[in-house]
Parts: structure tokens; C-alpha cells; sequence
């Protein structure tokens, strides 16, 4: 009972690990012990601690073959073994003990198991009396290494849980950080009403968007999509937010601003990623825009009076960062009184329902159907259709949307 007491009162698996082979080494009245366990990703075994004269170099990362060794024999079978004479035993792995000038006489080595999985083994050598280990031996010492395993599995259990609260903590942190980056309301746009809606499909995402107040009494608009999800698109979404909005309040043209957007994505990015952008540059009150299309979306326009959804224009070029050099072109459209502009990601657009058919341009449009003709009200009803949609299911991508209307002068 002060065994399973001293292996179990505590959660540190360093901590439990030392403890154990204290223990075992008090008990069995051992020279020495180790305990190694195994790495399925390798299939070796480690030495995790080793106590007694020599038990120094045996953490100089040692690893052990499954079926090399006794220990290794040990592993690969799940059977303890009991050598009274190692020398005599073809099995001993005499390497170690030409290293360090040790000197093995006898040695139990057991198991670690949960249920019937094999975690490791452990072991003691050499009595302190002198005598070879016994039966009896073995069978003390395979009972303490039936509690030391579920000590091992506890103390690992409590190190991932710690784990990912803190990873849970992380994100959390990540999301305030990176919905920072996002404008917290829509700009007062004379002549213009808008609104927009942002989801992540995991704790942070890629999708961004902005409204950025431009000389000349302007406004760009920006909605982009970096291509995968996660902490690393999130990172690289917020790195991107803040390039952007520098080089456009430059006054740059559209083109020349996604040129040097695109030029900085390509020489600093990680391989493989990419950016769709989509730029929009409005003059209120003025009805036509001026925009570039890096591979996104093209701008969609809602017509109610018709109950009619269509691309403002399909021209575009490539996305940003995929090309160095890549030059881009701007091309303009009208949007009249009674027209509302609609920008989304493809997250949207691709959300699957339980049936595995996709949200699409048909269910878009029938959200914007609903009424009443209002930005938030429009934002609200495609938000609703689409978690109606998916039927409570979590989003497999990002979910950005973007809405303006021309108001009445």
C-alpha cells in the first residue's frame, strides 16, 4: 500500500517516473534500475530514467530495438523475464556494459502494460546481496509494474489535457488578437449602406476583410481568402490586413497596390500559399467602382426589383503570391440605385449540407430573397439560411460576407 501511495500522489510524469524506480530499487533491494518506454512512432525504446551507479549514461539517449535485448525481447512479447546469470543468456545485450565498465549479474525486466498495450518496460539488476533474483522476485516486482503502468497512463493523460488547455488558451488568445485585425463596424459611407459578417471555421481562420479610408474622399474595400485554415493562415492573415492597408493608404492605384502585395507574398511567403484578393475603391457618392480581381470571387450584384444575382464582371487575374512580377489590371462597374453589392468567400459558397450538396449561388440567392432590402437585415437572413443549411454542423471553411447599398442621395 506505501507503494501504490508513493507511484500515485503525484501527476508529474518525470516526477512519477523517478518515483518508481526509487521505489523499485528500495524494494527489490536492487544495484540499479531503469525503466524505458516505447516510441511508437520509431518502435524503439527510451530510456526515461536510470538509477544507480551508472544510471548517468544510460540517458545519454540510449534507444533499444524492439526484440534487441532483454528489454527489447521483453517489449515485443509482453512476458516478463527472469535472468539469474546474464552472461549465460543469449539474449543479454552486453554493449552497454563494455561501454561503462558495469558489471550485470542478474536482472528482472517486466512489462509496462495498460490492459493489453505495452508502454515500456522496467527493470532492476543486480541484488545488493549479492544473490541472483528469485520467482519470488519477480512476481513483487511484476506487481509493482502493474500499478507503476497505470501511474505512467495517468501522469501522460494529465500532461495532454494540460496540454491542450493551454493550446486551448492559445487560440483563444489568437482569436482576440487576430479579430483585431478586423474592423470592429462599418464605416459611415455617404450615399452608401453596409454591413458584414465574419466566422472562422476553427478558433482563427484565413478569410479577412476591411474598409480602408483612402485620399481623394475614397474608400477601399478589401475581402480575401488565404488558402488553408488554421493558426498559420491566421498569422499570415493579420501580417497581410496590416501590409494592405499601408500600401493603400499610399494612394496607390488598385493595380499597383495588389502589384506590391503581390511582389511581398511571393519573396516572403511560405511556399505553396496564396492569397485570392479582391480590392474595390469607391468615391462616394459616385456610382462607379474601380476594382482589381486577384483570383476571388468577382463582385456580385443583388437586384431585387428583378430577383436577380450576377457577377459585376468576370475579368480577373491570378491570386497574390503565386506569380513574382505578375502585373494586374483594373477594371470599373456601375452600381445603380436599388442595387446591392455582395462580396463573399468561397466558404460560403461551398458549405455543405447533410446531404453533401453545397450551399451555393441558388441558396445565396434565395436568402437575399427574404427581405426586408436593409444591409444588416440581408447579412442576418444568408447567415440564417446558411446555418439552417448545414443543420447545425461545423463549418469545413471560413465564412466571410460583405454587403453594400446604394442609399438615396
Amino acid at each position: 500500500m506505501e507503494v501504490v501511495r508513493l507511484i500515485t500522489s503525484s501527476l508529474d510524469l518525470e516526477e512519477v517516473l523517478e518515483r518508481i524506480m526509487t521505489t523499485s530499487r528500495e524494494v527489490m533491494g536492487a544495484d540499479a534500475s531503469s525503466l524505458m518506454l516505447l516510441d511508437e512512432s520509431t518502435g524503439e525504446l527510451v530510456f526515461q530514467v536510470a538509477q544507480g551507479s551508472v544510471g548517468e549514461k544510460l540517458r545519454e539517449g540510449f534507444r533499444l530495438p524492439l526484440g534487441q535485448g532483454i528489454a527489447g525481447t521483453v517489449c515485443l512479447t509482453g512476458e516478463p523475464i527472469l535472468v539469474e546469470d546474464a552472461y549465460s543468456d543469449p539474449r543479454f545485450h552486453r554493449d552497454f556494459d563494455k561501454r561503462t565498465g558495469y558489471r550485470t549479474k542478474s536482472l528482472l525486466c517486466v512489462p509496462l502494460k495498460i490492459q493489453d498495450r505495452i508502454i515500456g518496460v522496467a527493470q532492476v539488476i543486480n541484488r545488493l546481496d549479492g544473490r541472483p533474483f528469485t520467482k519470488e522476485d519477480l512476481e513483487t516486482f511484476s506487481a509493482l509494474c502493474q500499478h507503476a503502468a497505470i501511474a505512467i497512463e495517468n501522469a501522460r493523460i494529465h500532461r495532454e489535457l494540460l496540454r491542450r488547455e493551454r493550446l486551448q488558451r492559445d487560440l483563444e488568445l489568437a482569436s482576440a488578437v487576430q479579430q483585431s485585425f478586423l474592423p470592429r463596424e462599418v464605416p459611415a459611407m455617404e450615399g452608401y449602406t453596409l454591413a458584414a459578417h465574419y466566422q472562422a471555421a476553427l478558433e482563427v481562420g484565413g478569410d479577412f476583410y476591411d474598409f480602408i479610408p483612402l485620399r481623394g474622399n475614397k474608400w477601399g474595400i478589401v475581402i480575401g481568402d488565404v488558402s488553408g485554415k488554421g493558426v498559420s493562415s491566421a498569422l499570415y492573415m493579420a501580417k497581410l490586413t496590416s501590409d494592405f492597408r499601408i500600401r493603400a493608404v499610399r494612394g496607390r492605384s488598385p493595380a499597383r497596390t495588389i502589384e506590391e502585395i503581390n511582389r511581398e507574398l511571393y519573396e516572403k511567403g511560405t511556399r505553396g500559399t496564396f492569397v485570392t484578393l479582391l480590392y474595390l475603391v469607391v468615391k462616394p457618392p459616385e456610382g462607379t467602382i474601380r476594382f482589381v480581381n486577384a483570383g476571388h470571387i468577382p463582385p456580385l450584384i443583388w437586384e431585387p426589383e428583378t430577383s436577380s444575382l450576377w457577377p459585376a464582371s468576370t475579368k480577373g487575374d491570378p491570386p497574390a503570391g503565386v506569380l513574382p512580377g505578375r502585373s494586374f489590371t483594373a477594371h470599373s462597374f456601375e452600381l445603380k440605385q436599388g442595387q446591392w453589392l455582395v462580396l463573399t468567400t468561397d466558404g460560403l459558397l461551398e458549405a455543405k449540407g447533410p446531404a453533401g450538396t453545397p450551399f451555393g449561388w441558388e441558396g445565396l440567392k434565395r436568402a437575399l430573397e427574404k427581405g426586408p432590402q436593409e444591409a444588416s437585415a440581408m447579412v442576418a437572413n444568408v447567415v440564417e439560411a446558411l446555418e439552417e443549411f448545414t443543420r447545425g454542423s461545423p463549418p469545413s471553411d471560413d465564412v466571410t460576407l460583405v454587403v453594400m447599398g446604394v442609399g438615396r442621395p
